[in-house]
């Protein structure tokens, strides 16, 4: 009897092992078609950073299902640090609208005089009907003495962001108009 019982556990325990979890979808966000910018700045910039809320700044993509939820994907994934990709794709957005060498990448060293860049999101994904909203603040700092030059809000729509691929299509949009914004207001 001690051996069927035995025997009964490990064959419930090896046909356990057998089962399958989901596939997990790895997604990243692409950089704007180059654009013809609006900038005249005298400086370089360089994004120094990029400011996300933490219930966003995860590996997992994220999908706000009311005001007060969210759905936090365990098979759809950022390839890299969400903060990182932002911060990247951003400053290559801004890279292919501005002069050349007026940009200077984030992990480079910057020249003196520099001016940093710090963009803080508010909200940056898709809502629980398919609009991916982007939304936060920039401001633009002077190299030497610290103190901000500019500033602005923004707000941007994208979408529709039916799944993951087309949330991760709207989410870098909303990145590109982001940049033509900022290159604009400069």
């Amino acid at each position: 009897m001690k051996m069927r019982t035995i025997t009964a556990f490990l064959a419930v325990v090896f046909l356990a092992g057998c089962g399958s979890s989901p596939k997990t979808n790895f997604y990243t966000l692409s950089v704007a078609p180059a654009r013809t910018g609006h900038a005249s700045i005298s400086a370089p910039v360089q994004l120094a950073a990029v400011h996300i809320p933490p219930s966003l700044d995860r590996r997992q993509m994220v999908r706000l299902t009311n005001a007060n939820s969210v759905a936090i994907s365990e098979t759809d994934r950022w390839s890299a640090p969400f903060d990182e990709m932002v911060r990247s794709v951003l400053s290559q957005d801004l890279a292919a609208q501005w002069p050349n060498g007026m940009v200077v990448l984030p992990q480079a060293p910057a020249p003196p005089g520099t001016r940093p860049l710090v963009v803080t999101i508010a909200q940056f994904g898709p809502d629980a009907g398919g609009t991916v909203r982007l939304s936060g603040s920039w401001a633009l700092v002077d190299g030497t003495s610290g103190v901000v030059r500019r500033e602005h809000n923004f707000e941007f729509d994208a979408g529709p962001a039916e799944n993951a691929s087309a949330t991760a299509a709207a989410m870098s949009q909303a990145l590109g108009r982001l940049s033509t914004a900022i290159s604009a207001a400069l």
